[in-house]
């Protein structure tokens, strides 16, 4: 069947593999971006948006010129899912850093190995980083970031135009650049207990030498869970002042990496 002779429900050849080309990138993309891509939100519901989304940006993406055979097609759809790929991992990144130094406050306040079951994803959680993580995505929520994001996911069909896409070893710059601005994000947040428990373990151990008999580790196990739950305290407003120019940052950065991927 020639392309002239296509029809899908109304669409020829050209609108058809135009909307199944945009609905691969938003499907992946929402996969992976924060929120969307929660365990809690039903499939249904993430394949129904998937669906208008793809919808709404078709009005403002013009038919591409049919592709030639299945090689091309399928060059094509790997293209977009890469794109989506690429462009819901960084996006995700941020609040892997945040989880992650929940992490680290465990390890140090001696909470690693008191996992917690999440009822929604049903994953071992560590108490700390499941707190920091819901602090994350609230703020994220009340900054109106999850607009923006929708926003250059629109957008990106304007940087990089249907069918393909090429990906310049820049890339793999522009991505590693943006993970050391996480792990710089990490310590920042973890870092205030993180030094806090290091001189309370100090003076737990010059303790030990001038009094040995006073049992340490009776002692140093709640003086730590203390001390770690009072500087959480102090330090949560950390949050606030890190994480939104974070978010103002992602989107530059996933501009900056999609227009590594437009065609030469």
């Amino acid at each position: 069947m020639t392309a002239s002779h296509f029809a899908l429900f109304g669409m020829n050849l050209a609108a058809a593999e135009t909307l199944l080309l945009i609905f691969v990138r938003v499907t992946v993309m929402l996969s992976l971006l924060p929120i969307f891509s929660a365990q809690q939100v039903p499939m249904l519901i993430r394949f129904g948006l998937g669906l208008l989304l793809t919808y709404i940006v078709s009005k403002t993406v013009a038919p591409i010129v049919p592709v030639d055979g299945i090689g091309g097609l399928t060059a094509a759809i790997l293209s977009q899912a890469l794109i989506g790929a690429i462009f819901g991992f960084i996006a995700f990144l941020v609040f892997t850093g945040v989880q992650f130094a929940g992490e680290v406050m465990d390890i140090v306040m001696g909470f690693s190995a008191v996992n917690v079951i999440n009822p929604t994803t049903q994953q071992n959680v560590t108490i700390v980083g499941e707190f920091e993580l819901a602090m994350a995505t609230l703020l994220y929520l009340v900054s109106d970031s999850h607009h923006l994001l929708l926003t250059g996911l629109a957008g990106s069909f304007n940087l990089v135009p249907l069918p393909y896409a090429t990906f310049q070893p820049a890339l793999a710059q522009d991505v590693v650049g943006f993970f050391s601005q996480i792990l710089l994000l990490v310590f920042q947040i973890a870092a205030p207990i993180a030094v806090a428990l290091f001189v309370v373990n100090v003076a737990l151990a010059l303790m030990v030498r001038v009094a040995p008999q006073v049992n340490v580790f009776a002692v140093g196990f709640p003086l730590q869970i203390g001390i770690g739950f009072v500087v959480l305290i102090i330090s949560m407003p950390l949050l606030g002042a890190v994480l939104p120019g974070v978010f103002d940052n992602t989107p530059r950065e996933l501009d900056a990496a999609l227009r590594r991927m437009v065609p030469q």
